[in-house]
């Protein structure tokens, strides 16, 4: 999509607090999930992926009010941008998580640890964060964090603020638990940013998120089974 925002305002800002609040809310179910009867699990399960269809509906929702968008497909030029975020991002990710072994002796940020943690207690848990990792967290992450945010809140004539402060969102929410690997996050959520201010369309950023999370995915399920 090619976005045009109907009209930027900092009071857009709330709506990225509920989308944030919402983007939590969704991962409750993944505690019950792993205890219980299977039913009973089975029944979290479907609660879990409903939670994630309608905070995916509630961001689409408020992603029209703040834009008015008409399809344009990808062009060469955006594959190549997105090519190169993601070499970047990796990059970045490898120098990072060097450094975080060296000082802070841990191999992997404490979201990542978390994820494989619940991935390991059960084959339904594996599939289902399997499943949202790679399918809708991007989505959602993406309508609320760069959409909503960097679209909905600032003015098109600016650039790195809003870069900027995607990161810093973006990262805050993900439960880093020293600066490394808060900046892993941000650095990665401000390539995002960078990435959608460039072309414009959300789905450039959406397809890079899930592969990146894709790639993660299997790495995680490789660890596994090893």
């Amino acid at each position: 999509m090619a976005e045009k925002v109907k009209q930027p305002s900092y009071w857009n800002f709330g709506w990225v607090l509920v989308m944030i609040v919402v983007t939590s809310v969704v991962q409750i179910p993944l505690g019950f999930m792993m205890r219980g009867p299977v039913v009973q699990r089975g029944l979290w399960a479907a609660a879990y992926l409903l939670g994630f269809i309608v905070a995916i509906g509630l961001g689409i929702w408020i992603f029209r009010k703040t834009h008015t968008s008409r399809w344009q497909s990808l062009t060469t030029q955006d594959w190549q941008l997105m090519i190169k975020g993601y070499l970047f991002i990796i990059v970045v990710e490898i120098l990072l998580n060097m450094v975080n072994n060296i000082f802070f002796n841990e191999t992997s940020t404490k979201n990542n640890t978390l994820i494989a943690t619940i991935m390991g207690h059960s084959t339904l848990t594996l599939v289902m964060l399997s499943l949202t990792a790679v399918f809708a967290s991007p989505i959602l992450e993406e309508l609320t964090f760069r959409g909503i945010l960097v679209g909905g809140c600032f003015p098109a004539t600016s650039f790195w603020l809003p870069v900027v402060a995607s990161g810093v969102v973006f990262s805050l929410v993900h439960q880093s638990d020293n600066i490394v690997s808060w900046l892993i996050y941000a650095i990665m959520g401000g390539t995002f940013a960078y990435i959608y201010r460039k072309t414009d369309k959300l789905q450039t950023t959406i397809i890079l998120h899930g592969f990146n999370n894709l790639i993660a995915v299997l790495l995680m399920i490789l660890t596994l089974h090893h």
